[in-house]
């Protein structure tokens, strides 16, 4: 009886042991499976608001956009137009031409990244530029742009940048009143920094060449006297 006693013990034992074992494991996959969900980025947007004045602009873009299999894709010539459609029907991601009318991207910029905005604000925004101007791209990303792309551009470079702020490395935080990408400053104060380091490194080579080139004239003299 004792020894029957034993077993039945050992046995409900060794089956308890299997079930925390198994509840375990299952938690921990549901536990994974919740990590890479939220790991899992979004490669390309389901609808792309495209404020471009151009129309043969604005139809390239448009073809490839549709050709990315992105879902709506809405056009716009003006940004009063393109604004007052954001905000009825918020798109995933805008494409914005920096010199638009009436209000230009500096302008639309300022509007859309207020956080009375919200959750508007938080649209990620990819300004296009037709110059390569060095205060329009400070100011776009001071204002807060997820990226910058250069007019015309290739299908490949627009999918890498559209992809890229989908993908939660530049995040917006609340500045004041405004939302801005964090670490922006920093990149551009390092830019800066690195700017003035090769300004004076040209410099630095300019002056030796002049010397060595000096120099050079003195020995041709010399040697032109000795002769």
């Amino acid at each position: 009886m004792v020894r029957l006693l034993s077993i039945f013990i050992i046995k409900s034992s060794a089956l308890f042991l299997h079930k925390i074992l198994f509840f375990s494991c299952v938690n921990v996959m549901c536990k994974m499976q919740d990590d890479s969900k939220k790991k899992k980025v979004k490669e390309k947007p389901d609808s792309v608001l495209v404020i471009e004045p151009n129309r043969e602009m604005q139809r390239l873009i448009r073809t490839m956009l549709l050709a990315y299999d992105i879902r709506e894709v809405r056009t716009f010539f003006d940004s009063e137009k393109a604004a007052n459609s954001m905000v009825s029907d918020p798109p995933d991601m805008v494409l914005l031409d920096w010199e638009v009318a009436p209000f230009n991207g500096e302008g639309f910029l300022k509007l859309f990244r207020n956080k009375k905005m919200y959750p508007v604000c938080l649209i990620p925004i990819i300004v296009m530029l037709s110059e390569a101007k060095k205060n329009w791209v400070e100011c776009a990303m001071k204002l807060g742009a997820h990226a910058i792309i250069a007019k015309p551009m290739a299908p490949n470079a627009l999918f890498e940048r559209m992809k890229w702020a989908l993908s939660g490395e530049r995040e917006l935080i609340l500045d004041g009143n405004s939302y801005i990408i964090t670490g922006v400053d920093e990149r551009l104060a390092i830019e800066e920094k690195r700017k003035k380091q090769m300004d004076s490194a040209r410099e630095y080579q300019a002056s030796q060449f002049a010397e060595m080139l000096s120099i050079q004239n003195d020995i041709d003299k010399i040697l032109g006297t000795s002769i």
